[in-house]
């Protein structure tokens, strides 16, 4: 009853017209298992996905919604999903799920994950936190601010930690701090990254056949706040190169790496537009509204995926989309 409620398309329809069309944008990242990350409950999802399929919501891709302008139906409630990064996982179990009801998702990839080159350095951070035998770690050594001595026992809490400070370094310092935890916590034991395996382009050639748009996340991830202007450039240039070498339709939309307000600049916003890219999606918790991304097409929030079915219907509805703009 809650979710006929949610998903009334009458007070859609109000809402659109009084407040300018709002679309809820989800972001997904890896499915839930064995890498130690937060994942995505598959059963919860298509759940989900039956949901809006039997209220009759639309789904929508990116690059239509970016491109639609004000053509969107008003009586329609919009759906759009992405995903992050370019993990096996992804194309094997995440992607085929919202393919199989025809979701329009759109896949951003790290083309040097996807190249086989290296795993990008939030990744190198996790799988040297989740391998290494030691109990806790002199943070201080490494230049982390805050307690010296930091506790491994929440790993995932660690993890998160030292990557917000890594995310801040420029590009060479960062890859330093990658660098010196390796040796600091796995000189003596091999890293396990066997739960970070890259898809490869055959997979999202496939996958693109079956209605996955791909877009850039990116050559290697690092924030453009921590990269200059030159470097900037070159990642977008040629990751752009590399998605057309190797598929038919890559998405016209950028997605910036990590993607808070502090991750990027008006340097990238810049570097994006000149690169040809018509959008940008960043990572900040919001709702697509016409008006507001037809003046900022570059700062497309997002909202992550809850973990709760109640609470992914209610993102999708009218009475939160009222909510947040107030």
């Amino acid at each position: 009853m809650i979710h006929s409620l949610y998903l009334n398309h009458g007070l859609n329809w109000m809402l659109n017209k009084a407040l300018s069309q709002h679309v809820c944008i989800f972001t997904l990242h890896r499915p839930a298992g064995p890498h130690g990350l937060n994942g995505v409950d598959l059963e919860m999802l298509e759940a989900l996905l039956q949901l809006l399929t039997r209220h009759g919501c639309q789904f929508i891709s990116i690059d239509e919604l970016l491109t639609s302008g004000n053509s969107l139906n008003p009586a329609k409630n919009y759906i759009c999903f992405t995903v992050d990064d370019g993990y096996e996982d992804q194309t094997e179990l995440l992607i085929p799920l919202l393919l199989k009801y025809h979701a329009k998702p759109t896949l951003f990839v790290i083309t040097d994950l996807i190249e086989g080159e290296s795993l990008p350095w939030d990744a190198q951070i996790t799988t040297t936190v989740l391998s290494t035998r030691h109990n806790s770690l002199d943070a201080a050594q490494l230049g982390v601010p805050g307690e010296k001595w930091l506790s491994l026992t929440d790993r995932r809490y660690i993890r998160r930690y030292l990557s917000l400070h890594a995310k801040r370094l420029e590009k060479n310092a960062r890859q330093t701090f990658v660098a010196a935890l390796k040796e600091t916590l796995c000189a003596d034991t091999p890293i396990n990254s066997q739960h970070f395996t890259p898809t490869n382009w055959e997979r999202l050639r496939e996958l693109e056949q079956q209605g996955l748009t791909v877009g850039s996340h990116t050559c290697s991830h690092s924030p453009l706040a921590t990269l200059t202007r030159e470097d900037i450039g070159e990642e977008l240039e040629r990751s752009k190169r590399i998605l057309h070498a190797q598929l038919s339709r890559p998405s016209r939309v950028f997605c910036y790496p990590v993607g808070m307000n502090e991750d990027f600049d008006l340097r990238g916003i810049e570097a994006v537009k000149d690169a040809g890219f018509i959008g940008a999606l960043t990572s900040e918790p919001g709702y697509f509204i016409s008006e507001t991304a037809a003046k900022k097409p570059f700062t497309i929030p997002r909202l992550s995926l809850p973990a709760s079915l109640n609470t992914a219907v209610r993102y999708t509805s009218w009475l939160e989309k009222l909510r947040s703009h107030q």
